[in-house]
């Protein structure tokens, strides 16, 4: 029996009525609808932020391959023997080595 007088209470105050149900559910949807956009847009952002990044690593990648091949192809010896012939230097005749004795011993 009490149950049904507090529900006669609500109901003629006017806090429980279909009118301000909708007004609820209303804002909460409109709320939801807006925090779902602001979400997808963000990610959306954050997906174009990411294939730039990744097509800036791409070109990097690619730089440093070419840079690589150049350091190997300015150092290989063919190269190297040609700057040393534009230097006037001389070449290296036979080479001689010491030989030590068995007594020869490093002390610390």
């Amino acid at each position: 029996m009490e149950k049904t007088n507090s529900r006669k209470f609500f109901i003629k105050k006017g806090l429980f009525n279909l009118k301000n149900l909708n007004k609820v559910l209303s804002l909460a949807i409109i709320i939801l609808g807006v925090y779902y956009v602001v979400g997808t847009n963000d990610l959306a952002i954050k997906g174009f932020a990411l294939s730039d990044l990744k097509a800036k690593k791409n070109k990097l990648i690619e730089a440093n391959n070419k840079l690589e091949l150049n350091a190997l192809t300015s150092s290989s010896y063919t190269n190297i023997k040609e700057k040393v012939s534009s230097l006037k230097m001389v070449a290296v005749g036979e080479v001689s080595y010491l030989t030590a004795g068995a007594e020869a011993v490093a002390k610390k």
